[in-house]
């Protein structure tokens, strides 16, 4: 009797000791697509992107949530309809069951890619033809926790449109600095962008949203604020990444979902490292196109050879939502959430 009350002891003096877990965020290597996975800490998952058509990003992301143990994904985002951002689809539906559904509005006729009614058409039979149309404002309601944190994600643009600015906000005074290039007629621009928050915490992700688009989300006034991790937009290409709303948002980290030989372009990773309290970029890849000065430091690339093992990208963040760790190969670094002593 003894024995066992004393390996009960044990056994539950284990359980309390474990850190308690806040959000999780797995960015996924889809070779310069796209594929970003939350777990909260209710345990529910939401996909953002789900990397190129074909069998390899599916299974790599399958393999993510397996380890995670997740039993089928909770919501999937679909920012835009190019097919590194949603190809995988029809594969990632056979492997794990996807519950909810959403994009910015279905459309047939994407001139810049092949085969868009077909790709369409996979999603559609993925979804059952149920998915959500996210708009400016809306938010995905997801499970809240009792004693932590809030979590929220609130969309901040699609289809082309951005949220309004508050009648009360100040002038932007860094959107007069916006140089405008010529307009993106293609879906990059109609990405969705969202905003998750959980506590003080703050990620954004704006799919591949474009310059002049990225200008309005913080013209006149910032719609978006401050921002503790930023995935680089477009992977990190230069058509992308406006300054104007790198410098207003102020990211304390940057974290490139690059490709080898797509994104992390210098230009971009020179606006980042000039930013104002920035500590650290992250990217899934080296750019082998690149010099090493113009790659960020070889212990944040999770991936440094061409010919890769899909290493990913780890952000935990701790239960009160003030602090974030990132884990890169099996290194971890901690950052405090901005605001927080």
């Amino acid at each position: 009797m003894r024995l066992a009350s004393l390996v009960v002891l044990a056994f539950a003096s284990t359980i309390s000791a474990a850190p308690p877990k806040g959000l999780e965020i797995h960015f996924i290597d889809t070779e310069g697509g796209a594929a970003t996975l939350l777990i909260t800490p209710a345990g529910e998952s939401m996909l953002i992107d789900c990397g190129n058509p074909g069998s390899r990003d599916a299974e790599r992301i399958h393999k993510v949530t397996e380890q995670a143990g997740l039993k089928q994904i909770d919501h999937l985002v679909t920012t835009h309809w190019h097919s590194d951002h949603y190809g995988g689809v029809d594969r990632l539906n056979k492997l794990i069951p996807i519950k909810n559904f959403y994009d910015h509005g279905i459309d047939e006729a994407i001139p810049e890619v092949k085969n868009a009614a077909a790709m369409i058409q996979s999603y559609k039979d993925a979804s059952g033809g149920k998915a959500k149309t996210l708009k400016p404002g809306d938010e995905i309601k997801l499970q809240q926790t009792e004693g932590k944190p809030s979590l929220t994600v609130k969309c901040l643009c699609g289809d082309g449109k951005v949220l309004g600015d508050n009648p009360n906000a100040p002038a932007n005074p860094i959107a007069k600095d916006h140089m405008p290039k010529p307009e993106d007629k293609s879906d990059n621009a109609r990405s969705i962008g969202l905003v998750i928050q959980y506590g003080d915490f703050r990620f954004l992700d704006l799919g591949d949203l474009t310059w002049n688009i990225e200008y309005l989300l913080v013209h006149p006034s910032d719609k978006i604020g401050p921002i503790d991790v930023y995935q680089t937009t477009h992977h990190g290409l230069e058509i992308s990444n406006n300054p104007v709303l790198i410098n207003t948002v102020k990211p304390r980290v940057a974290i490139f979902n690059n490709g080898p030989t797509k994104g992390a372009h210098p230009s971009v990773l020179a606006t980042l490292r000039r930013v104002e309290g920035l500590e650290a970029i992250y990217q899934m890849h080296k750019n082998v196109k690149s010099t090493n000065a113009e790659n960020t430091e070889p212990d944040f690339i999770a991936n440094k050879e061409e010919k890769c093992e899909a290493n990913t990208i780890q952000i935990a963040t701790a239960a009160d939502g003030k602090s974030y760790s990132v884990n890169v190969n099996g290194k971890s670094k901690e950052y405090k959430v901005k605001g927080v002593k």
